[in-house]
């Protein structure tokens, strides 16, 4: 008998085969989307649906963000089902993550909260609303440059020091490999790095130190900024990505006002005067190297640093170990 296949039949057997893979129901595959009662497109099906604008809007076909041996959810968090994001969003803090682990392979990036299934309100929250924004939680050391965990977020002091957590110290060298790695993302428009301002000068000034291009680093001083009206960012980053193109009813918040002082603020020597040298408790970073050259455009024309040539941290000779 001679089966004939009709080119209808055909396309909605492959489109159903799609949603089915898609949503999760595929047998022995365990959901990573949301199932969502409203028309999918090829927009949603390949990175979700972000609708409205961070502080009011919602969230269409996310991706949930998963534990791995480099990744972990705040324990504060864990019982949350905060954790699901725009797909850019969500692959571009796991390839971060990663950056740090290549790095330094004790290094563990704790993630808080990203926005739930759906999107919409969340306690203690202004934004998050629309899958585009993630808190990530300060990578911290020790006196010897032994990582640590907490299970809730911690702040820090502009000398590097927190007042809540004695023996923490913000871990420059891992915090700016996390950040450049996200600056330098090729598949995810991170438009704001939110940390308080003496953070965000120690970030510039390790930045330099280690030798990054005077470009990253003009770029990180646009990116990395204390939004006004807020409380200070001095216990976690949270990270915001732009409305991936061509993606309608996604809603950009508008320009802020002092992203031109944030452009005359950019370092042309050490942040402030501050120095990694500059802090008792700061890392000590062997050899200070030149400048990188901005880097060549690769054959499709784009630029890429590659992974940071980061120098190994040693004790601190400053005073006994915690």
């Amino acid at each position: 008998m001679q089966i004939i296949v009709r080119p209808t039949s055909l396309a909605v057997a492959l489109a159903s085969t799609v949603l089915t893979f898609t949503l999760g129901a595929w047998p022995g595959s365990p959901p990573r989307r949301t199932a969502v009662a409203t028309r999918v497109t090829a927009g949603a099906l390949h990175f979700g649906r972000s609708l409205g604008s961070p502080t009011e809007g919602h969230l269409l076909g996310g991706m949930r963000v998963d534990e791995t041996p480099y990744l972990r959810i705040a324990p504060v968090h864990a019982h949350d089902d905060v954790r699901w994001g725009l797909e850019p969003l969500v692959d571009a803090i796991d390839r971060a993550a990663r950056a740090v682990r290549r790095q330094f392979p004790d290094a563990i990036t704790t993630v808080g909260h990203l926005s739930q299934a759906g999107g919409g309100e969340i306690d203690r929250h202004h934004s998050h609303e629309s899958g585009r924004d993630a808190d990530i939680q300060f990578f911290v050391r020790n006196r010897s440059g032994k990582p640590m965990l907490s299970s809730s977020f911690a702040s820090f002091r502009a000398d590097g020091t927190s007042p809540s957590w004695p023996g923490a110290y913000f871990d420059d060298v891992r915090n700016w490999v996390f950040v450049h790695a996200l600056l330098t993302d090729l598949d995810a428009h991170v438009t704001h790095i939110f940390v308080a301002a003496p953070l965000r000068a120690r970030l510039l000034a390790i930045a330099e130190h280690l030798g990054a291009s005077v470009a990253v680093r003009m770029h990180a001083a646009e990116i990395l900024t204390q939004p006004r009206g807020a409380l200070p960012h001095d216990d976690h980053f949270h990270v915001r990505i732009g409305c991936p193109a061509h993606m309608s009813g996604c809603i950009e918040n508008p320009a802020m006002a002092h992203a031109v002082a944030l452009r005359h603020g950019v370092v042309t020597g050490h942040a402030r005067g501050v120095t990694p040298a500059a802090h008792p408790h700061a890392p000590v970073v062997l050899p200070r190297r030149a400048a990188k050259p901005d880097p060549a455009p690769n054959e499709s024309g784009e630029r890429d640093d590659g992974d940071l040539d980061v120098p190994a941290i040693i004790e601190d000779s400053d005073g006994p170990g915690d």
